[in-house]
C-alpha cells in the first residue's frame, strides 16, 4: 500500500480474485470493486462504474458527471478525469479501486484513461489490478520508480501445504500425504485444476489410481477434468450447463427462455452450493455469470457436440433481451445467431437511440457487420451508415451511402409506404444539409434544411437538427430574424421530442441572434429559462446546461457584473471542459478570455487562449468562434503594444483587403480593421483604409440587423477619429455606439477598448454626450 499500484497477474484459475476478495476484507480501507467483463469495452460505461463507485469515499462525486458520459455529445476524457481527480484529492482517508479481470479491457480509450489517473494519482488512493495478463501500460516505468508490487503465477501457485489444506479441509477428500503431493506436482499448484479434480474425485472410492491417471499440460488436464465433472453430473444438469453456456450473464428468467424450461432458479442455486465455478453478479444474487475458463470449455463442448443447436439458442437469448428492453445484448445475440435479418431489424428500430446516446461507433459498428446486400435493400439502414460515418469523421464516405439510399427507395421490388418514404428523404436531406455545412455551401444548406423540415415529423431529432443547420445558414446570410426564427423552431421541435440537450443547445443560438439584434435583457431570459431548464432539482446538471452558464455569464460580463460573471462563467467551463463538445467548450473559452481581459488578468487569458488554440487543432471550430476568438488574441497583442504579432497573423489569415464581407465568419474584417487602428499611430494612410472599411462593415452590420457589430463598428470609428486628432468625428462616432448601447445596457464594450476610449468617453461626459452612460 506505500505504493501507486498493485499487480496481480497470472493465468486463469490461479486464485487472483479470491486472493483478492479475503485482502480488501481484512483491510481497513473503503473498496471500490469493479468486476469487468467483455462488454466494459466502452469508454463511459467503464467510467460510469468508476465514478459510481466512487461515492462511497466521495457522496458528491456524481454530481454532473454520468449526465456526461450519458449525453448524445462527445466529452474529453482528460478535463472530465482531471476534474475528478481534483476532487479525490481532497479526500481525508485513503481508499482501494481495485480492477477484476482487467484482461478483458482491450479498448485503447480506456487504457489511456487508467493510465492517466495511475500518472495523476491523488495521495490517498491506491489502485490494484488482477489480470490474465500484464496491461499495456508504461510497467517498466513504474518498476523503475518502485511504484508498483506485484503478484505473478509464482507467488499464487500453492504450495504442498496449501494444497493438502485445500483437499482435505475444504473439499473434505481424506487424500493421503502422498497423493497430496502427487496431484499438487501434476497440477504445479495450479488452483483451477485442484478444484477441478477434487470435484470429479468425489465420491469415488479410488482417488489414488485416478491421480495417476491423468497427465500432460494445464489445458490437457482441464479438458480431461471437465469431461469428467461433466459426466458425473445429472443429464439435466448437464444440458443446462450447455445451454446457458452462451450467456455472458445469466439471470433466472433468461435462462428459463434459453432452456425451455421453468427450474433455472433450482438449478443456480444447486450449482452455487455445489462451487460449480459459478459467480454472482450482485448482492441480491439475481445476475450471475460463469467462471471465464469453465464458460469457455462448456462453449467449446456444446459447439463439438451440439452446433445444430447453438444458433438457436442465440436466437432465443436475442428475443429475451429485447423483450427486456436490453437491445445492445439482443444485438449482440442475434449476430451470434447468424440471424443476419433480424439483426438488422433490431439496429434499424434503434439507430436513432443509439445515436442519442454519442454512440455513433457502435452503431457503425453494428451496420458494417452486416453484409452488404442487407444494408442495400434497406434505405434506412444505409441512412443510418451515413449518419455514423459523418460524426466518426469519415465524411467522404457519406454520399455514397445516400445514393445508396435514394437507389433502394427507387428499387420497385421495395415496397415502401408513403410516409416511410418522406421520413427516409427527410433523413437523406438533414444529413446532405450537414454535409453542405461543412462545404460552406449556403444555399444547398437551405435547400436540403428545407427538404427536411418538410418531410420530416414534428418531434423528430433529425428536424430538429436541419432546423438548426437552418439557423445557421440564415446566420451566415445575414438573416437575423430568420436565423433566429430557424433556431427556436429548433428548440420547440426538441422539446416537444424530449431531446433536451439539443433543446439546450438551440436556445443559446437563439440568445446569440437577440445579442446580435443589441436586445441584451432579452437574451438575458433565453440564457436564464435554458440554464432553469438544464438544471434538475437545482443541482443535478444536464450535460449542454454548460452552455446557457456561460453565455449568461458574459451577460452578466457586459454589464459590468464581474463577479456574477466569474460565477457563471467558470461553473459553465468547467462543465464545457467534462462535456468536451469542441464548439461549446470554444464558446466557454472565449467568454472566460473576455472575462479575464475585463478583470485585468492579462496572464490568465493567455493561458485561457492557449487551451483554445489546442482545442482548435484538435477540431475544426465554427467560423465565428474564430472570429471571436481572433478578436481576443489581437485585443491581447495590442494591449502588449506587440504590432508585430498582429500583422504576422495578418499574414498567416485567410482575410484579404479586397474580399468579400462574410456574415458566416461574423464579419471578421473587424479583426483587420482593429490592427489598421493601432498601425495608424505611425501610418495615416493605414487610418484612412480603416475609415473605408469601417463604412462598408457598418452598412453590412445595418442590412443584418446586427445592432451589436454596428455598436462595435462606430466604437471602432469612434477609436480611428481619435487617431487622426479628429475629436469632433470621434465623439459623434461615440455618442452614436453610446446611443444604441444604452437599451441594453452594454458596458464592457467600451471600457475594454482601454485608455483611448476611457479618454474619450470622460470628453464625452464632459460635453454632455452620454446616452445612458455615466461611468
Amino acid at each position: 500500500l506505500d505504493c501507486k499500484l498493485s499487480l496481480v497477474s497470472a493465468p486463469a484459475g490461479f486464485g487472483k480474485t479470491t486472493l483478492l476478495s479475503e485482502w480488501v476484507s481484512r483491510c481497513d480501507r473503503p473498496v471500490i470493486w469493479i468486476s469487468l467483463d467483455e462488454s466494459d469495452n466502452d469508454l463511459n460505461r467503464f467510467l460510469a462504474y468508476l465514478i459510481k463507485g466512487l461515492e462511497q469515499v466521495a457522496s458528491d462525486i456524481v454530481e454532473g458527471r454520468i449526465d456526461v458520459l450519458n449525453s448524445a455529445h462527445p466529452f474529453s476524457q482528460e478535463s472530465l478525469l482531471t476534474d475528478l481527480i481534483n476532487d479525490l484529492s481532497d479526500v481525508p482517508d485513503p481508499f482501494l479501486i481495485v480492477l477484476d479481470d482487467y484482461h478483458v479491457i482491450r479498448d485503447r480509450d480506456i487504457h489511456k484513461a487508467v493510465t492517466f489517473l495511475l500518472e495523476n494519482q491523488p495521495p490517498g488512493m491506491h489502485l490494484v489490478i488482477a489480470s490474465r495478463a500484464d496491461p499495456p501500460w508504461p510497467m517498466a516505468r513504474l518498476r523503475s520508480r518502485c511504484e508498483m508490487t506485484e503478484l505473478r503465477t509464482a507467488d499464487l501457485r500453492f504450495t504442498e501445504s496449501e494444497s493438502a489444506s485445500f483437499l482435505n479441509e475444504v473439499m473434505e477428500l481424506g487424500l493421503s500425504t502422498d497423493a497430496v503431493v502427487d496431484l499438487d506436482t501434476r497440477t504445479e499448484g495450479w488452483i483451477a485444476g485442484l478444484q477441478l479434480a477434487a470435484l470429479s474425485m468425489r465420491g469415488r472410492g479410488d482417488s489414488r489410481s485416478f491421480i495417476h491417471s491423468f497427465a500432460g499440460s494445464h489445458r490437457f488436464v482441464l479438458d480431461y477434468l471437465m469431461e469428467e465433472v461433466l459426466n458425473q453430473q445429472p443429464e439435466d444438469i448437464q444440458s443446462f450447463l450447455l445451454k446457458t453456456s452462451i450467456l455472458n450473464r445469466l439471470t433466472e428468467p433468461l435462462c428459463d427462455a434459453i432452456t425451455g424450461g421453468d427450474e433455472s432458479r433450482d438449478m443456480m442455486y444447486e450449482l452455487d452450493q455445489a462451487n460449480m465455478f459459478l459467480i454472482a453478479l450482485d448482492d441480491e444474487r439475481r445476475w450471475y455469470r460463469y467462471h471465464h475458463l469453465f464458460a469457455d470449455l462448456l462453449r467449446s463442448r456444446l459447439e463439438q457436440d451440439y452446433p445444430d443447436q447453438v444458433p438457436e439458442l442465440h436466437r432465443l437469448a436475442s428475443a429475451w433481451f429485447e423483450s427486456e428492453a436490453l437491445i445492445e445484448e439482443a444485438i449482440y445475440h442475434a449476430f451470434k445467431a447468424r440471424d443476419m435479418e433480424h439483426a438488422a431489424d433490431l439496429v434499424e428500430n434503434h439507430a436513432m437511440s443509439v445515436i442519442s446516446q454519442s454512440k455513433a461507433r457502435t452503431l457503425l459498428n453494428w451496420i458494417e457487420a452486416l453484409p452488404d446486400p442487407i444494408i442495400r435493400q434497406r434505405p434506412m439502414l444505409c441512412a443510418y451508415l451515413g449518419w455514423s460515418l459523418y460524426w466518426t469523421g469519415q465524411r467522404e464516405r457519406v454520399e455514397e451511402c445516400l445514393i445508396h439510399a435514394e437507389q433502394s427507395l427507387q428499387d420497385p421490388g421495395h415496397k415502401i409506404s408513403d410516409s416511410n418514404r418522406s421520413l427516409i428523404e427527410g433523413y437523406l436531406a438533414a444529413i446532405r444539409a450537414y454535409l453542405a455545412i461543412t462545404d460552406e455551401d449556403i444555399f444547398r444548406v437551405i435547400e436540403m434544411s428545407q427538404q427536411a423540415l418538410k418531410n420530416l415529423p414534428e418531434d423528430n431529432y433529425m428536424r430538429g437538427i436541419a432546423a438548426i443547420a437552418l439557423g445557421v445558414t440564415y446566420w451566415g446570410l445575414g438573416d437575423v430574424q430568420r436565423s433566429q426564427e430557424a433556431f427556436q423552431q429548433a428548440v420547440e421541435i426538441c422539446w416537444n421530442g424530449g431531446y433536451q440537450n439539443l433543446a439546450l443547445t438551440a436556445s443559446c443560438y437563439v440568445g446569440i441572434q437577440q445579442e446580435k439584434q443589441g436586445q441584451l435583457h432579452n437574451a438575458f431570459h433565453t440564457y436564464s429559462e435554458a440554464l432553469d431548464n438544464g438544471t434538475r432539482s437545482g443541482n443535478t446538471w444536464i450535460p449542454l446546461g454548460c452552455f446557457p452558464a456561460e453565455r449568461l455569464g458574459n451577460v452578466w460580463r457586459e454589464w459590468n457584473e464581474l463577479d456574477k460573471a466569474t460565477r457563471y462563467v467558470d461553473e459553465g467551463l468547467k462543465r464545457c471542459e467534462q462535456l468536451g463538445h469542441p464548439d461549446i467548450l470554444a464558446d466557454g473559452y472565449i467568454s472566460k478570455i473576455r472575462l479575464q481581459i475585463s478583470s485585468g488578468d492579462r496572464d490568465g487569458a493567455g493561458e485561457t487562449l492557449l487551451k483554445l488554440d489546442r482545442l482548435a487543432e484538435q477540431a475544426t471550430l465554427d467560423p465565428w468562434a474564430t472570429t471571436w476568438a481572433d478578436e481576443c488574441r489581437i485585443m491581447l497583442w495590442l494591449q502588449d503594444g506587440n504590432l508585430a504579432e498582429a500583422w504576422r497573423w495578418v499574414e498567416t489569415s485567410r482575410i484579404e483587403m479586397d474580399s468579400e464581407l462574410s456574415y458566416m465568419h461574423d464579419l471578421h474584417h473587424m479583426n483587420l480593421v482593429r490592427i489598421l487602428i493601432a498601425q495608424g499611430e505611425k501610418d495615416q494612410q493605414a487610418l484612412q483604409q480603416a475609415q473605408e472599411w469601417l463604412s462598408r462593415l457598418r452598412e453590412a452590420a445595418r442590412d443584418a440587423g446586427w445592432v451589436l457589430e454596428e455598436i462595435k463598428i462606430r466604437i471602432l470609428q469612434a477609436l480611428a477619429f481619435a487617431a487622426q486628432q479628429d475629436e469632433e468625428n470621434a465623439l459623434e462616432s461615440l455618442a452614436q455606439a453610446l446611443v444604441l448601447a444604452e437599451p441594453a445596457g452594454y458596458v464592457r464594450l467600451f471600457l475594454d477598448e482601454g485608455d483611448a476610449m476611457q479618454a474619450l468617453l470622460r470628453k464625452a461626459n464632459a460635453a454632455g454626450i452620454s446616452g445612458g452612460y455615466s461611468g
